[in-house]
């Protein structure tokens, strides 16, 4: 029986150790420019804020290789820390990250 509780105790404890992603400033700190929408949820977690959208660019933009820009805002917020990263084309182009008291 007490082998029991030990294996079950070794199997928390292993568990526990498991990179399950978290906001704070060290694991946002990570967030490079240029990373992919799903590597920035792999470090951070789901967001719990998404907004999307796009713009024709025009005759000028497509001259200039910009046919159609389209963008996503993912936003973490918990009681004290939201983060916002701006995803142009799908990588992440801006971020920010406050401490809300």
């Amino acid at each position: 029986m007490l082998a029991y509780f030990r294996n079950i105790l070794i199997l928390v404890i292993l568990l526990s150790g498991c990179a399950i992603p978290r906001l704070d400033y060290t694991s946002f700190s990570k967030v490079e420019k240029g990373m992919t929408e799903q590597e920035v949820i792999k470090i951070l977690g789901e967001p719990t804020k998404v907004t999307g959208g796009s713009v024709d660019t025009g005759t000028i933009g497509t001259l200039l290789g910009l046919d159609n820009l389209s963008g996503t805002t993912m936003t973490w917020t918990t009681e004290k820390i939201k983060a916002n990263i701006i995803f142009l084309k799908g990588k992440v182009k801006t971020k920010s990250y406050t401490n809300q008291f």
